[in-house]
């Protein structure tokens, strides 16, 4: 029975990635479409993409060969859903649950920042090595985030979770003492030391306000105590545990990468771009709820508040602001459907 639901789950689940790629590939116009279209066009030499030379040989190659911008968007949405069905497949109990959830939440926005989705894509890749914690797992997490930086920069950010460890939860008592210590160490820094010229323009296109940073910061913090509740309504402890069953990796794995990400919380400071970062971590987040309701679980209270707060708020704050050029332009401009 269970067998057959999973395979029912499965191919329900291709079906939403097919419908996902029919309006993501065939899409002709969204709030950046134009500007990477532009770029495909006239960007011809590696120097004009500055450090993200990845996503820059791309374009070169293909406009090089003479393929035209719409098919090149055909073919980069493909590998770019493939990578994130890839991740859902290999980690959900229902990939198909996990993938409508992904579809209505996360998929409107993704599709327009074209750049960021196939970064992000290839971190899921890096995630899944370091989850599985094989020999090298760490190098070989390194080597994927240096190669979906080359794709988008904000990429090197992720660089924080290669201190996940393998095996076991983060010592909270260490954790809070090391957070506290780089805090004190980035206030000095940043008061002491000018941002580099390039990276101060640029967080200058994307201009912040000490109350939104502040609720940036709430949202996020508000985040880590619900995940954190989730997985203790699970297991009360995770460090009495002699052996790790699969579930308690994963369980101690979402714990440990919601700890960390706390790092990215002085980045709201600086620029409002870095709340990407947070969206990632809902991602996971968000995965995880959705798929422990399939298990037998003392309470599903946390559950459902995590769910339903953070759909309401990615729908919101995410999605609703920029609905005309993201949510509409992805049923109302494709050259499929119309």
């Amino acid at each position: 029975m269970y067998k057959r639901k999973h395979l029912s789950s499965m191919f329900l689940a291709l079906l939403v990635f097919a419908v996902m790629w029919i309006l993501y590939g065939w899409n002709y116009w969204n709030g950046d479409r134009e500007g990477y279209e532009a770029y495909y066009y006239s960007r011809d030499t590696l120097a004009s993409w500055g450090g993200e030379v990845g996503y820059g040989f791309l374009n070169i190659f293909a406009s090089g060969t003479g393929l035209p911008y719409q098919a090149f968007q055909v073919l980069i949405s493909l590998v770019t859903l493939l990578l994130v069905l890839r991740y859902i497949l290999k980690t959900t109990i229902s990939p198909f649950a996990s993938i409508l959830v992904y579809a209505v939440f996360f998929f409107s926005l993704d599709f327009v920042l074209m750049r960021n989705f196939l970064a992000f894509a290839i971190f899921l890749q890096g995630i899944l090595v370091l989850y599985e914690g094989k020999q090298l797992c760490k190098i070989k997490y390194a080597l994927i985030i240096l190669l979906a930086a080359t794709i988008h920069q904000s990429s090197l950010m992720f660089m924080v979770f290669i201190f996940i460890p393998i095996n076991r939860t983060i010592d909270i008592g260490r954790f809070i003492i090391l957070f506290f210590v780089f805090l004190c160490f980035y206030v000095l820094a940043r008061y002491s030391l000018p941002l580099p010229d390039s990276i101060a323009r640029h967080f200058n296109y994307y201009d912040t306000s000490l109350k939104s940073s502040l609720a940036n910061v709430f949202m996020h913090l508000v985040s880590t105590v619900l995940i954190t509740l989730v997985v203790l309504a699970e297991r009360k402890s995770l460090y009495k545990l002699d052996n790790f069953s699969a579930r308690d990796r994963e369980l101690s794995f979402v714990l440990s990468l919601n700890l960390l990400s706390l790092f990215f919380l002085v980045l709201y400071f600086e620029s409002e771009i870095f709340i990407r970062l947070f969206r990632s971590v809902l991602f996971f987040n968000m995965l995880h709820c959705i798929n422990s309701f399939f298990l037998l679980r003392r309470t599903y209270l946390f559950l459902v508040l995590y769910i339903l707060f953070f759909a309401i708020y990615l729908i919101f704050f995410f999605l609703v602001p920029v609905a005309g050029f993201s949510v509409f332009p992805l049923f109302n401009y494709n050259l499929l459907l119309n």
